[in-house]
């Protein structure tokens, strides 16, 4: 088994992230967010949801505004 050190790699990030933005971009590639909406007042349930598999991708607060 061998680990890897992130920091080794670092200077392929910038090319990476750009590729992955176009291709997110182009609709190649899709984004899973789970978008919990209810301001401060939601917090507790959409941490919860951490903690109990209830979310898939990324877990996004909605605060105010749009």
């Amino acid at each position: 088994m061998e680990g890897i050190v992130v920091f080794d790699y670092a200077a392929r990030c910038p090319p990476a992230i750009a590729e992955m933005a176009g291709n997110l971009k182009a609709g190649r590639m899709k984004s899973k967010e789970n978008v919990v909406e209810g301001g401060v007042a939601a917090f507790p349930d959409a941490l919860n949801m951490l903690f109990s598999s209830r979310n898939f991708g990324k877990l996004v607060l909605k605060l105010a505004g749009t």
